[in-house]
């Protein structure tokens, strides 16, 4: 019976995994995870990475992952989907540097074709996002980074919050900020998200583009307008974020991008031909 009743708290414990986005050890990134996983009432483990340290390469452009074969670069890409199919929630933190948020983020997201690969085991995994900023006022594109990388996996964006933290620990040197960690610990594994007001009304995300007197999200791509009383108002769907089997459709348009090629072959050797000894390519 003993032997029962362990195995099941071992099954019961979830696993949280916190993506840190800092080099900085003991920075606030690290500490704030630590803190909302301290806050939280349920059985857990929490696992760390430290974004930074791994070796993500560039893309190939090979299209293989699409193609369902296996990339041919050998790097950490694949050790990280791992980590976040292993997990039940997600907690995604950065500091917030030249109004973006660490290039690390930029490089997973450059090869964000291999999420196809385990999407169907991340979708609907809750996350948090944070970013941590000096300057009021230059927070950015950053949170849009987090955003691109929690949303293409289909993750459930709980909050996505913008914290003003320069100096190591600051983030928990006031109660503001320790509440803040409390309340998002009381939110991961919840019913509840925080709905951002000033953002898209589709998706949340703050940045946006403007055409013809309408805002265009830069993230899910819907379309929406301000009325006289600051009511937003929908217009359209941008219809890039949605349910697993639509956001699926994604890849099926690059896998026919395969045929489309073959069909135009001719055509684009032909026009590319002229420019292959044009230049002087510079190396060091």
């Amino acid at each position: 019976m003993e032997g029962n009743n362990l195995t099941s708290q071992i099954h019961e414990t979830k696993i949280v995994l916190g993506l840190v986005g800092s080099p900085r050890k003991l920075g606030n990134c690290e500490i704030f995870t630590k803190e909302i996983s301290n806050q939280l009432t349920v059985n857990h483990r929490l696992k760390l990475i430290r974004l930074p340290s791994l070796n993500i390469l560039p893309c190939n452009a090979c299209y293989g992952c699409v193609m369902d074969k296996p990339c041919p670069n050998k790097d950490d890409m694949a050790f990280l989907l791992s980590q976040i199919v292993e997990a039940d929630a997600i907690i995604m933190t950065s500091p917030i540097y030249y109004l973006g948020a660490h290039s690390i983020f930029k490089r997973i997201l450059d090869r964000g074709f291999l999420f196809f690969t385990v999407f169907e085991k991340t979708y609907g995994k809750p996350c948090i996002l944070i970013n941590t900023y000096g300057i009021e006022g230059r927070i950015g594109a950053a949170p849009q980074a987090l955003m691109s990388f929690a949303a293409f996996l289909g993750l459930e964006i709980k909050a996505s919050l913008n914290i003003k933290a320069a100096l190591p620990g600051e983030v928990l040197m006031s109660e503001e900020g320790r509440q803040d960690a409390k309340d998002l610990a009381g939110m991961l594994f919840s019913g509840r998200t925080l709905e951002n007001d000033n953002g898209c009304p589709f998706c949340g995300c703050e940045i946006v583009r403007m055409e013809q007197g309408k805002f265009i999200c830069t993230l899910c791509h819907g379309y929406f307008a301000i009325d006289n009383t600051g009511k937003k108002i929908k217009i359209k769907d941008g219809g890039v974020l949605g349910t697993m089997e639509h956001m699926l459709k994604h890849k099926e348009w690059l896998r026919g991008m395969k045929d489309r090629f073959l069909r135009n072959r001719k055509e684009i050797v032909k026009t590319i031909a002229g420019y292959r000894d044009i230049g002087e390519w510079v190396k060091q």
